[in-house]
């Protein structure tokens, strides 16, 4: 089991390169936008989750199929949070390094800090939720430890590839 955890987390990992790589098997001629090869990327890698998942926890196909909406929805909800928090932490980063910001913007970028910790709880309950409507409770238990494991995969190979690039330089 750890060997497919560690193959989903390396494509977890590469996901980002694949997105500014041509899309393999089409002519460098035809322009794809990054939007389309990083989705490309992204159904590569909820596909093999899936794959995974199925194995793992004996899906039938109408629950592989509720649980790829469910993730797929999860995905695009994470990625407007994480849209969201990106540009607060650009409208920190300027509000630290101009001297004449006045207090009431740090009290508002604290704001937006607390209202994006509520907006994950928000989507993790909700995640759990859709979760429980497609699969059964074992079966969402399970899902939930497989996600973290994954996680906690992704992290170990970070921390890993972030000590390797400091024994380089």
């Amino acid at each position: 089991m750890m060997r497919n955890w560690n193959h989903l987390a390396m494509a977890t990992l590469l996901l980002p390169l694949i997105s500014v790589n041509p899309v393999l098997g089409q002519s460098r001629s035809e322009p794809v936008s990054r939007a389309a090869m990083y989705q490309q990327g992204q159904d590569g890698l909820i596909e093999m989750f899936l794959d995974h998942a199925t194995a793992e926890l004996n899906l039938t196909e109408e629950q592989r199929s509720g649980l790829e909406v469910a993730l797929r929805e999860t995905m695009d909800r994470r990625g407007e949070l994480a849209r969201r928090q990106a540009q607060v932490a650009r409208e920190i980063r300027e509000a630290l390094s101009d001297p004449a910001t006045q207090d009431d913007e740090f009290r508002r970028l604290s704001g937006e800090i607390i209202s994006a910790k509520r907006r994950e709880v928000e989507l993790a309950e909700w995640q759990d939720s859709r979760l429980l409507e497609v699969l059964t409770p074992r079966q969402t238990l399970r899902f939930m430890l497989m996600q973290q494991q994954l996680a906690q995969r992704i992290e170990e190979i970070r921390r890993q590839r972030s000590g390797e690039g400091r024994q380089r330089r």
